[in-house]
């Protein structure tokens, strides 16, 4: 038979996607287990903030150097201004550490997020990676075995725990199309935590554009991390997202996105327009950090560096001495702070 260039393409294209499907469970796509727990048509209300603590300068230090009482006082901090949702952060590379006491100490995170009266999305793995300023995270290499026990600790232990909003397996992966051994590896996470049972959602922090698209068939809530400084970029990037949504027939949400700045008004200013702009698109959005710290984009200690980073300093609150000093930027002006609180309350939406 002989058969046209396209044609012979698009045979060649159709078993290569078949035979990375045979590594994929069924469940991993979603095809068998759908979530129960806090499954809604949009997750517009969402209101958030990534916790990265402030005495750690990557994961694996924030972990071992985990003191219960100082992270409920840091999460208490975006409670301030009216936040609903913490993305907290842990990693294979910290837990295997100490298996049991890294599942304790953060179930006990989880706890001090709940006690505030906010709920929790758990971030599993990083593949987010900088050269000067790691924050560390799992490498592909070698068994995976080890990778999914972990999951299965983590996620048996709040399987159908309503302290949990939503899953989020993996902070940025970098593929961008399926043929990839990233897309394989977090096939298996994905399959692993709904074979673990898990009622939540279950979403990936991908970044914008293909990344996001190429990872939507493991999730039921599709993700974006917005990071352009200007309204055109956010906007053209609101447009994609809604176009995406549409055409995967999935919920979107933004759980990390204020791209920062040195000059701390700047950064109040973008704060307002991100918050304005997707709230009226009808995003639930969630800022990449609640404060200052040690870990990359937190600091302003290397101002050359930051600049290299596109003057990424990201927090957006900072602890000064007093309550009325806490702002959306440094603890130099007050009425940012109050800007700030007046911005996340009056987008605020509650759930009914």
């Amino acid at each position: 038979m002989n058969l046209s260039r396209r044609q012979t393409l698009k045979t060649l294209g159709s078993a290569l996607l078949g035979a990375a499907a045979s590594h994929i469970a069924p469940s991993a796509l979603g095809a068998e287990t759908k979530p129960t727990l806090h499954v809604y048509p949009n997750y517009g209300w969402l209101r958030g903030f990534g916790i990265v603590p402030s005495w750690g300068a990557n994961v694996v230090e924030a972990w071992q150097l985990y003191d219960g009482a100082r992270f409920r006082e840091e999460v208490a901090l975006a409670k301030q201004v009216h936040a609903n949702c913490i993305r907290l952060w842990i990693e294979y590379a910290a837990w295997k550490l100490d298996p049991d006491k890294m599942t304790e100490r953060f179930l006990d995170a989880v706890a001090g997020i709940a006690e505030k009266g906010m709920k929790v999305m758990p971030c599993l793995f990083n593949h987010w990676h900088d050269r000067k300023l790691d924050y560390l995270g799992t490498p592909l290499a070698g068994d995976w075995t080890p990778h999914f026990e972990y999951v299965k600790t983590i996620a048996k232990a709040l399987a159908k725990d309503d302290r949990v909003l939503i899953w989020d397996l993996c902070n940025e992966p970098g593929s961008r199309d399926r043929s990839t051994l990233e897309f394989q590896w977090l096939s298996q996470i994905a399959a692993t935590a709904r074979e673990c049972g898990v009622q939540q959602p279950i979403t990936i922090g991908t970044m914008s554009g293909v990344n996001i698209t190429t990872f939507a068939p493991l999730v039921d809530v599709l993700n974006g991390h917005p990071y352009g400084h200007h309204r055109n970029n956010l906007e053209a990037l609101i447009t994609s997202f809604t176009a995406m949504s549409k055409d995967e027939g999935k919920p979107f949400l933004v759980n990390e996105t204020f791209p920062g700045a040195m000059d701390d008004l700047v950064r109040a200013e973008v704060v307002r327009f991100y918050s304005e702009m997707l709230s009226a698109a009808g995003f639930g959005w969630m800022g990449w950090v609640i404060r200052e710290g040690k870990a990359i984009a937190t600091r302003r200690d290397l101002p050359g560096w930051q600049r290299h980073q596109r003057s990424r300093l990201s927090p957006v609150l900072h602890q000064g001495r007093q309550a009325a000093r806490w702002t959306g930027i440094s603890h130099r002006t007050a009425q940012a702070a109050t800007a700030l609180g007046e911005i996340l309350r009056d987008c605020e939406i509650k759930r009914q």
